[in-house]
């Protein structure tokens, strides 16, 4: 599979994941005080979160997974087999369903709900059961005085390395979709009592530029490169390598990042 290929399938997730969101799952499931019976992930990806519960959880439980990438969800599907319910399904517009959840967990997917996460936090308000815990994680990367951060960064210097301007034109930076934790705070407060919150410092770290290539292709996809041309597409995941590794090299890491995990109920 190309590396184009990749990032437009959001395909080989489970490859790379160990960079940033694999890490999370235990602490994540550590959160939860209760054994859940009804468990419901939103943006479950390739499964790989409602697997740690069965594993965490063993015995029957009811499971649903949801994802907006098709390639995802059939990959839940093979990994998790008759044991979940896996659909795909546009987070922000999801049916009113009869059940109502013991747990319902999030990660790794807020940022990219921005600016309509009121609307997920209205559903899973109506779908979280009483003494129910909805947990999520929130990424929170130090900002430049312009306004960019974390993986916007990356982007930048790999348009400057291709001779391009460094501008995401109409590319909102994901240190705008993530939001300030103290803003976050205050729209889960609309739906939710905050019943514990944590957060960690997470280095991102490129272990060779071709890895990194494939971590930003499967995380995100064309979101980056869809600023330049077609013919540019694999220059510029290739791009996005080199400058990740040579930051690794000199600096330790790629970049920092907050993750903070939050507990949420009625």
């Amino acid at each position: 599979m190309s590396i184009v290929q990749r990032a437009r399938d959001l395909a080989g997730y489970d490859e790379v994941s160990q960079i940033r969101q694999h890490q999370d799952y235990d602490w994540v499931l550590s959160l939860v005080e209760r054994r859940p019976r009804r468990i419901a992930d939103l943006g479950c990806g390739t499964g790989a979160l409602l697997a740690a519960v069965t594993d965490r959880w063993p015995g029957h439980l009811d499971l649903l997974g949801i994802d907006g990438s098709p390639e995802r969800v059939q990959e839940a599907k093979h990994r998790l087999g008759p044991s979940a319910q896996v659909w795909q399904d546009d987070l922000l517009r999801l049916p009113q369903l009869v059940e109502r959840f013991d747990l319902i967990t999030m990660t790794s997917v807020l940022h990219w709900l921005y600016p309509d996460e009121h609307l997920l936090y209205s559903w899973i308000a109506r779908h979280l059961a009483a003494g129910g815990d909805f947990v999520l994680t929130t990424h929170h990367p130090q900002v430049q005085d312009d306004g960019f951060g974390a993986e916007d960064l990356v982007a930048r210097a790999a348009l400057l390395a291709l001779g391009r301007p460094a501008e995401l034109g109409d590319v909102v930076p994901m240190a705008v979709r993530a939001r300030p934790a103290v803003d976050i705070g205050q729209q889960l407060s609309r739906f939710f009592k905050v019943a514990e919150v944590e957060e960690r410092v997470a280095p991102v770290v490129a272990e060779s530029a071709g890895q990194y290539a494939d971590f930003h292709a499967s995380t995100f996809g064309t979101y980056f490169s869809r600023l330049v041309a077609d013919h540019e597409q694999e220059d510029f995941f290739r791009a996005v390598g080199e400058v990740a590794a040579a930051w690794t090299k000199d600096k330790g890491s790629v970049y920092d990042i907050t993750v903070r995990a939050w507990r949420l109920g009625l």
